[in-house]
C-alpha cells in the first residue's frame, strides 16, 4: 500500500478529520521534541509505532508538533478523503526572538557607540572565537539591561503574518454588511473595542518623504476583511510596489497611549482619550469605527 511519512514529524499541531473511506495511521515518538524543521530519519531510528489504528468517517485525530507519522489507504478500500487542519506554525519563542531582536539591536546601536564600532580585522579572522565570544557576551548583557529598564520590544512581522493569514470572526455576514450599521462616534460618546482577538498593534518605521528620513508610526491591523473562501490559498493582495497589503490603519506614534486605553478598558469615553486635541480624539475613533473595530454604546 502507498504510504506517506513525515520522518521528523510535522512542524505544526495537526488535526485530521476523516470524511470518506478509511485511512491506516501509525504514529511514532518524535526523535526531535517540538521539531521546527524537516529532517529525514532512517526507518531503524524511529522505532516501533506508539499508535496503530484505522480512521473511519467521522473520526478525528490530533497529534502535536514533531510527531512522526505514516498514513496509507488500506488495500481493501477504494478511496480515502480527509481534511487536515494545522495550527501554531512559526509561533515559537525562537520565531519571536528572530522577529524582535533585530529591531532591539538597531535601536541599541542608535544610542550606544560600542555597537557601531567596526570589528577589528584580526579578531574577525581568528579561528579561536573566544575573544569575540566574550565581547558578544558583553553586548548581550547590554541588551538584557535595556529590557530590564522597561524598554518595549517591537514585534511587527510575526504579528502581521498571523493576522494576514487568520480567518475572520464567523459572523455570518460580510465586512460590508458589518460596516453599514452603528452610530458614528462623537467626542461625548462612550465606546468599546470589538474583535480584540482579531487585531494587532505594531510600531514600525516609515519613510518620511518630506524630510527624507525614517519615522516611527503606529499600525493597527485586523483580519475582518480576510476571505474565508480563499483562506491560506496563496491569494494575496499586493500594491503597485508588489508589497503584500493588509487591512488596517496608521497613526502617529503619539496615538499609542490612546490606543492602549481603548484596547485595555472595557469602555472608554472619547473625551478621556490621551490625546492633545479634540480633533485627534475624533480622528482616532472615527478611523477605528470605519474599520468596524469600535462601537458606540
Amino acid at each position: 500500500m502507498a504510504e506517506s511519512r513525515d520522518e521528523d514529524g510535522d512542524r505544526r499541531k495537526v488535526f485530521i478529520l476523516q470524511l470518506e473511506g478509511e485511512k491506516h495511521w501509525r504514529l511514532y515518538k518524535p526523535t526531535v521534541h517540538l521539531a521546527q524543521q524537516y529532517s529525514a530519519e532512517p526507518e531503524d531510528k524511529i522505532g516501533t509505532p506508539t499508535h496503530d489504528f484505522i480512521l473511519k468517517p467521522g473520526d478525528l485525530l490530533y497529534f502535536p508538533r514533531g510527531t512522526i507519522h505514516q498514513a496509507a489507504t488500506p488495500p481493501s478500500v477504494s478511496h480515502s478523503t480527509h481534511v487536515t487542519i494545522s495550527t501554531y506554525q512559526n509561533q515559537s519563542w525562537r520565531d519571536f526572538f528572530l522577529d524582535v531582536v533585530p529591531g532591539l539591536i538597531l535601536d541599541m546601536a542608535k544610542e550606544d557607540i560600542e555597537f557601531r564600532k567596526s570589528i577589528p580585522r584580526q579578531l574577525l579572522m581568528k579561528m579561536d572565537v573566544c575573544d569575540s565570544s566574550r565581547q558578544l557576551s558583553g553586548f548581550l548583557r547590554c541588551l538584557a539591561d535595556r529590557l530590564d529598564n522597561g524598554k518595549e520590544l517591537k514585534s511587527s512581522d510575526m504579528k502581521k503574518d498571523f493576522i494576514m493569514n487568520r480567518l475572520p470572526p464567523f459572523l455570518g455576514i460580510t465586512f460590508d454588511s458589518l460596516a453599514s450599521g452603528g452610530a458614528l462616534p462623537k467626542l461625548s460618546s462612550t465606546i468599546r473595542l470589538r474583535f480584540k482577538d482579531y487585531t494587532v498593534i505594531t510600531v514600525e518605521p516609515e519613510q518620511d518623504l518630506l524630510n527624507n528620513s525614517l519615522r516611527e508610526m503606529v499600525f493597527v491591523y485586523h483580519c475582518l476583511k480576510n476571505k474565508r473562501e480563499t483562506h491560506m490559498m496563496g491569494e494575496e493582495t499586493t500594491n503597485e510596489e508588489g508589497i503584500v497589503e493588509t487591512s488596517g490603519l496608521r497613526f502617529p506614534l503619539s496615538y499609542m497611549e490612546a490606543l492602549k486605553q481603548i484596547w485595555s478598558c472595557d469602555t472608554v469615553c472619547v473625551e478621556e482619550l490621551s490625546l492633545s486635541s479634540d480633533a485627534e480624539k475624533e480622528n482616532l475613533v472615527i478611523s477605528l469605527w470605519s474599520e468596524c473595530l469600535i462601537e458606540v454604546i
